[in-house]
């Protein structure tokens, strides 16, 4: 009877790590993908789905959500794969570059900023004229401002080779703005300190794209593994 019991939970078990994994690949998601919108490890997602445990009711449940379907579509066994609405679920995915929505964000954020800049240079050129010597800086300035948004944005919106690209921007900016706006002895400095911080952040992109490279083949050996193991029985 104990063997019996052992039996159907390993049987459980495993209907719920294939409707898991057959769900997953329907709705175009790596592990990584749904571990982070879960805040899981990866980790856990292949356990699931090699069925050496089960995620909780709750869990079931987030899935459950995020692939349009329900709870006891994963308890059901050789189930047909109808994904429903996933896009309404599922949070925003990177994308190469921004969407027209995402860029008209951008777009009138930035232009908040440069708006500002000009309505201050108007304010101080009207009324100290002789300020022109050094309002001009508020420009500089402003393409700083720029380029950290641009950063937050691709950040939260676009992939790892945009995000790099607005980095270098900002970095760069930054350092024109501080040589221009705070005069000292050797200022040209900052742009020798800007340098290892661009090579940083070429080095940061290079890892995270191999980072990246090594975690889906190891999702491959996994599913590979899975596949032989499903075979053999």
């Amino acid at each position: 009877m104990i063997e019996n019991e052992l039996e159907s939970n390993d049987k459980f078990k495993m209907i719920i790590a294939n409707n898991l994994v057959k769900y997953r690949k329907a709705a175009k998601l790596t592990q990584l993908e749904l571990a982070e919108r879960l805040l899981y490890s990866d980790k856990n997602i292949s356990k699931w789905e090699r069925g050496e445990s089960i995620p909780d009711v709750l869990i079931l449940k987030q899935i459950a959500d995020i692939f349009g379907i329900t709870v006891n579509d994963f308890l059901t066994e050789n189930g047909k794969v109808e994904i429903g609405n996933v896009d309404k679920h599922k949070k925003r995915e990177a994308t190469k570059f921004f969407s027209k929505q995402q860029f008209l964000i951008l777009f009138l954020s930035i232009s908040l900023v440069w708006l500002v800049a000009v309505v201050v240079y108007s304010f101080f050129v009207g009324l100290m004229p002789s300020s022109q010597t050094w309002v001009w800086k508020i420009f500089i300035i402003s393409l700083a401002v720029s380029s950290i948004i641009s950063t937050v944005f691709s950040s939260l919106w676009c992939t790892n080779l945009l995000n790099s690209i607005t980095v270098s921007f900002l970095i760069w900016t930054t350092a024109l703005a501080l040589f221009i706006c705070i005069p000292f002895e050797n200022n040209w400095l900052i742009f020798i300190i800007a340098i290892p911080l661009q090579i940083l952040d070429i080095f940061w992109f290079i890892f995270k794209k191999i980072n990246k490279v090594i975690k889906k083949s190891q999702e491959q050996k996994d599913n590979k593994s899975k596949q032989i193991v499903n075979n053999n029985e």
